[in-house]
């Protein structure tokens, strides 16, 4: 198995279509640590030209974010977690 090193970098910008090595790297870095084996699970539309998986990055963004939003906030402690309960907004 080869090692593909991610094409994109931060200075650069985002392409329309990713694989997921490339994918992963986006969203390390702008939302939250990510590896590219967790991108197969996520709930995302595959195309697979010449036989590569590759994403469209806008829908894997778009996604990530909203996994970002839902996550629960706490604040660390010594010897404890406490959590920060948000008002959710009323329908």
């Amino acid at each position: 198995m080869s090692e593909r090193q991610p094409t994109w970098q931060p200075e650069q910008p985002l392409p329309r279509f990713a694989d997921r090595k490339t994918l992963a790297a986006i969203i390390t870095h702008k939302f939250f640590p990510v590896s590219h084996r967790t991108l197969q699970t996520w709930p995302l539309t595959v195309r697979r030209p010449n036989r590569s998986a590759i994403y469209e990055v806008t829908e894997a963004l778009a996604y990530a974010e909203q996994k970002l939003e839902g996550a629960a906030p706490y604040q660390q402690g010594e010897d404890r977690f406490v959590y920060v309960v948000k008002e959710r907004p009323s329908k």
